[in-house]
C-alpha cells in the first residue's frame, strides 16, 4: 500500500508541460511528441482546441469562477 502511495506521489512531482494538438499535422507527430517529453520526466497535458498563443492562465481562472462562484 504504501508503494502505491509513493508512485502515485511521484507523478505529482513532475514537472508539467502543454501540448496543443492543432500544432501537430498529424496524429504520429503528436504521439511522438508526447512520448518524448513524457521519457524527459514530464507530465504531458494536452489541450485539443484553441490557440497556443492564448494564456492558459486565464482560460484556468474563467473556469474556477464559472464553477466556484464567489
Amino acid at each position: 500500500m504504501i508503494r502505491q502511495l509513493q508512485k502515485g506521489c511521484d507523478t505529482l512531482a513532475k514537472p508539467t508541460y502543454y501540448l496543443w494538438k492543432a500544432d501537430y499535422q498529424n496524429e504520429k507527430k503528436y504521439l511522438d511528441a508526447k512520448e518524448k517529453y513524457s521519457n524527459l520526466g514530464f507530465r504531458v497535458v494536452t489541450f485539443k482546441d484553441g490557440l497556443k498563443e492564448n494564456n492558459i492562465h486565464q482560460g484556468l481562472k474563467a473556469i474556477i469562477q464559472n464553477h466556484f462562484p464567489p
